[in-house]
């Protein structure tokens, strides 16, 4: 089966939180094809990694499967929460593999655009993060939901229930405060 559109999505969302197994099953192969492609993107430049795109999405939908109390409100919404789940798979992974190598995981954002940093240090990112969590929990999410969920401006506006143009906005400062964490943890690791 192929994509699904956001009504159909929806539909299935709320039957699997109704308590339909069979819903959740097909929403699960119905968006696939989708979740596949984030994990690619996730995935892409990450060098010596033992996970696959397959490995990410299931290791995430069994993650997602098993948290208790989440409403899904529509499609765009479930996307950024899995894109968010994924990104924890790949930052336990390389937790793991940092301890068990004593170094840290270099991947590639890959977020087309043209100030991005080519590579960046996975804990790095992570604690960029979340001090941008600290200070402003939206623009984090704004953040995430761009990066690793590769979400438009519009998708993230309705999952936040704001304005395109507020997202954009957010947007912008919040990369340009990502991109100067990471140079100052930079320089500071240097």
């Amino acid at each position: 089966m192929s994509g699904l559109d956001d009504e159909t999505a929806t539909a299935l969302l709320h039957a699997w939180q109704a308590g339909d197994i069979g819903s959740r099953d097909e929403l699960f192969n119905r968006l696939y094809v989708e979740l596949r492609k984030i994990s690619a993107t996730l995935l892409r430049g990450e060098g010596d990694i033992s996970l696959t795109t397959g490995d990410l999405v299931n290791e995430a939908v069994m993650r997602v499967i098993n948290t208790e109390k989440i409403e899904f409100h529509d499609k765009a919404h479930f996307l950024a929460l899995s894109a968010r789940t994924m990104r924890r798979v790949l930052i336990d992974h390389a937790r793991k593999h940092a301890s068990d190598k004593r170094q840290h995981q270099k991947v590639t954002l890959i977020t087309h655009l043209i100030e991005a940093p080519e590579s960046v240090d996975i804990h790095q990112l992570e604690y960029a993060l979340l001090r941008l969590k600290s200070l402003n929990e939206n623009r984090a999410r704004i953040v995430e939901m761009r990066y690793y969920g590769g979400l438009s401006i519009e998708e993230i506006a309705e999952v936040i229930g704001c304005s395109a143009s507020t997202v954009k906005r957010d947007w912008r400062v919040s990369r340009a405060w990502l991109l100067a964490a990471l140079a100052e943890q930079k320089g500071a690791g240097s």
